[in-house]
């Protein structure tokens, strides 16, 4: 099963930072449900995480919404995924009963094998703030 949580919640990042920018100071959970075609217990599950690592802030109330919890520059997309996936690796291995060569030792073999991949992605992740991978969108969003 493919876990959707960090790609939904970069989107729902990038929907705040560019609200922000265009002068629209908070969204509502409804609101940004519906930009990323998502329905709001999704979006208020993403919420809680982000919250709890101050990347976003919400009030309640009339007037209430969420906004960015810090500048859009000093959010990298590595605290977007750890906020949203914890520790989890990309990849768990399968236990299988040992019989030969490769199934007694596939399990050691694919924990390292998955840690090298997620040491890759964090490193990757931690190189790109909210900021660049907006302005990156603006890029492809040019003419050509």
């Amino acid at each position: 099963m493919i876990d959707v949580r960090f790609p939904t919640a970069l989107q729902l990042m990038l929907n705040l930072a560019f609200a922000h920018t265009e002068g629209v100071a908070q969204l509502s959970s409804a609101q940004l449900a519906g930009a990323l075609g998502t329905n709001p217990s999704l979006v208020r599950k993403l919420l809680s995480p982000l919250a709890n690592a101050g990347l976003v802030r919400s009030s309640f109330g009339r007037d209430g919404g969420i906004r960015l919890g810090r500048p859009a520059d000093a959010i990298t997309l590595r605290d977007i995924y750890s906020a949203v996936l914890g520790e989890k690796s990309l990849w768990t291995p399968r236990a299988v009963p040992h019989q030969c060569l490769v199934s007694s030792n596939v399990e050691r073999y694919f924990v390292d094998l998955a840690a090298k991949a997620d040491d890759a992605v964090l490193r990757t992740l931690e190189h790109k703030t909210l900021a660049d991978s907006l302005s990156e969108l603006r890029l492809l969003d040019a003419p050509r």
